[in-house]
């Protein structure tokens, strides 16, 4: 087998550096390597495999997949001298993997095996929001904003090329595995074509990171609540902050002296500019994954207000450090998070700040930090589990 990887997947999307769907990607990839190559001589283990990738010389790419590559000997081709019906047809690639899926004409390929990761159906489920062109820096991206979740832009360009591909799977010319229960839902709901077909669901796996760095300058460990990935309108960052801002103009001091600490954000103006606490507001960039890591250990509470996610990674992060969440009742993130988690409506702000002061209770704390320990192990079981399923269901072999 000749197998493709699409590394572009990975790659930053949209005005995120890091997202979900790239950590997913990293973490099957480096699955994939582990188990086709003897871990220390870098010899393949079964001669019938060989792996190439394609990725974006014009954005990031981690130095981990290509320190791998090099390693490997894993031919890297950049997308931006051939396109993927081109490496697959001069190098004989039978199978493509992608760990996203694009809508973009050049990824409508041919090939003997074309399987993917659905991670559900975003595009369709969300709503518009005006908000999404505050949070935009270039041209470009506010033009997206300006149609993206719109109803006639759901009608006319997501929903035919959904179809299109619906109707792939359907007919057998594609193959899809998904992240969640509530994301094979959510497919089967809006492509009722696929309601008795089997699309497997493997839980996201991630790689556990070593948590290493520093806290940001007058943040104490344990005396911040953290909110992550600030660049995007749909992880609702903002209601969360008014929520945050509201509760400390209403207490003293001494009854809330936590800061907030939100990463990932590109355009801090959205936030600050109706701020009337802004002293208690950190406001960082995107952060290496070992300086994400120390964030999640060192925080009181983790906040996640998404309005929509296929499983959702975050929450898990700071489970695993029996760090108490509070997040949105909405989507694969109940499924994901069980009982370990203190839900709200995420387009509620006083529902937020409601949630944000039970965590103030000693009692609830406590309790809600032994759940996070217990979910965390369930979760990362499955996911250690259901990722060696992932790697078989790729190659083929399962």
């Amino acid at each position: 087998m000749n197998l493709l990887y699409n590394l572009v997947a990975v790659q930053p999307i949209h005005s995120a550096k890091f997202h979900g769907g790239g950590s997913y990607g990293e973490a099957v990839f480096g699955a994939l390597l582990k188990y086709l190559y003897a871990n220390s001589s870098g010899t393949i283990q079964n001669e019938t495999f060989r792996i190439f990738c394609i990725y974006d010389s014009k954005k990031y790419l981690a130095l981990n997949i290509i320190s791998a590559c090099k390693k490997y000997d894993i031919p890297l081709f950049d997308i931006n001298e051939k396109s993927p019906q081109e490496i697959i047809d001069k190098n004989l690639i039978n199978t493509f993997y992608t760990p996203l899926y694009s809508l973009e004409k050049r990824w409508n390929i041919e090939v003997e095996r074309f399987v993917f990761t659905w991670h559900g159906v975003r595009a369709l489920e969300m709503q518009y929001s005006k908000v999404g062109i505050a949070f935009a820096k270039t041209l470009s991206q506010k033009a997206e904003a300006l149609v993206r979740y719109r109803k006639f832009w759901k009608k006319y360009y997501y929903q035919p090329k959904y179809q299109s591909l619906a109707k792939r799977i359907a007919e057998g010319k594609v193959q899809a595995m998904t992240v969640s229960e509530h994301s094979r839902a959510s497919i089967k709901a809006f492509f009722p074509e696929l309601m008795h077909l089997e699309i497997p669901v493997f839980y996201s796996p991630v790689a556990e990171t070593e948590a290493n760095g520093n806290l940001p300058e007058a943040v104490e460990s344990k005396k911040y609540f953290l909110l992550t990935s600030g660049a995007r309108w749909e992880k609702n960052n903002l209601r969360a902050v008014m929520a945050f801002d509201d509760l400390i103009s209403s207490l003293h001091t001494n009854d809330f002296n936590f800061k907030v600490v939100v990463t990932g954000v590109t355009n801090q103006k959205v936030y600050t500019k109706d701020l009337r606490n802004k002293d208690r507001f950190v406001f960082l960039n995107y952060v290496e994954n070992e300086q994400l890591e120390f964030l999640h250990k060192n925080a009181y509470a983790f906040i996640f207000p998404s309005l929509n996610e296929g499983f959702g990674y975050p929450p898990m992060q700071s489970m695993r450090y029996a760090v108490p969440v509070a997040a949105s009742g909405t989507t694969s993130i109940p499924e994901i998070c069980g009982n370990a988690a203190l839900y709200f409506d995420p387009y509620s702000v006083s529902e937020i700040k409601n949630r944000i002061i039970q965590l103030l209770d000693s009692e609830i704390y406590q309790d809600y930090s032994e759940r996070a320990k217990h979910r965390y192990s369930e979760v990362s079981k499955r996911q250690k589990e259901n990722l060696e399923k992932a790697v078989k269901f790729i190659l083929g072999s399962h």
